[in-house]
């Protein structure tokens, strides 16, 4: 009902950057960009100042930033009551979203679900990878957001919020496309001896925890370096800076451009799945219960 650029617009302006907003509308930053290059014609003002670092509002930007804010309240409440006035009462589900956490799969499972199921609509709230969006999402649960999708192998995850599995990631790993190792299609635990492998702490992943017991039992020659709890672009990028190779997930292949992710001849995989407050609202409870009922047959 409202026009996309306007939703694209607020996703830019939350993110700071036509790429984070890309990833959290899952359509091309390409689209995005264009959208917005649109919209300052039409506008006939500049709204971004576009720096290295991202997209920043200008002065008219932030005022078109408040009618934005205020068009899509408008829109979601005309859309809400419509249903309601029609007998089909909709309700919102908040999902945080980051590069690293997108929303799609979760969307998509959603939609696959056939049958009677409650009306809901979804609103994605873009937040920042790394530890301070990390912490930022997981405080926000109950509050800003509902929930979000992420692998959830962490061992603190799973003892402080609610966790509803329904998939699996494979753990891989990543290295620079420089590296000797990069040309093969996949490694065995051999191939690694000898290397540098960069693993969460121990602790933090159940998965890893396992992982790193049988390299240091059957393959010692692997030099484990331990990277601190959280998946972010600089673990990445120290991985291609000293020549490691780093543990990651299938999902995160296409993340960094100048890296390749490799599968392993070994039998490690991480949950994925819907991380959400331990005392979710009603919507919520319902909404999980039935992807529940879904995944159970």
């Amino acid at each position: 009902m409202l026009q996309p650029y306007v939703k694209t617009f607020l996703a830019v302006a939350k993110s700071g950057s036509f790429s984070a907003a890309a990833e959290v509308l899952y359509i091309s930053k390409v689209s995005v960009m264009n959208q917005m290059n649109a919209l300052e014609r039409d506008a006939g003002v500049k709204l971004w100042e576009r720096t290295s670092r991202g997209a920043v509002l200008t002065e008219a930007g932030q005022k078109m930033a408040e009618y934005a804010e205020k068009l899509n309240a408008l829109a979601d409440a005309a859309m809400r009551e419509t249903r309601e006035a029609g007998g089909l009462p909709a309700q919102t589900i908040r999902i945080g979203a980051s590069m690293m956490r997108p929303s799609a799969r979760l969307v998509e499972l959603w939609d696959s679900i056939g049958g009677p199921k409650p009306e809901i609509q979804f609103d994605i709230v873009p937040f920042s990878d790394g530890r301070n969006g990390l912490f930022a999402m997981l405080k926000a649960l109950g509050d800003t957001i509902d929930c979000f999708a992420t692998p959830g192998g962490t061992t603190k995850l799973l003892m402080e919020y609610g966790f509803l599995p329904f998939g699996q990631c494979q753990c891989h790993v990543a290295m620079s496309k420089k590296h000797p190792l990069a040309k093969k299609k996949i490694l065995r635990w051999e191939d690694l001896e000898g290397e540098t492998l960069m693993l969460l702490k121990r602790g933090d992943s159940y998965v890893l925890d396992a992982l790193r017991d049988e390299a240091l039992r059957s393959h010692p020659s692997i030099r484990i370096i331990d990277f601190d709890g959280f998946y972010d672009i600089s673990a990445f990028n120290l991985a291609i800076r000293k020549q490691y190779i780093m543990e990651t997930l299938d999902l995160w292949e296409n993340l960094h451009p100048s890296m390749v992710t490799l599968p392993v001849r070994w039998n490690y995989e991480m949950p994925y799945g819907i991380v959400y407050a331990k005392e979710p609202s009603g919507i919520v409870g319902t909404f999980l219960a039935s992807i529940r009922k879904h995944i159970s047959r």
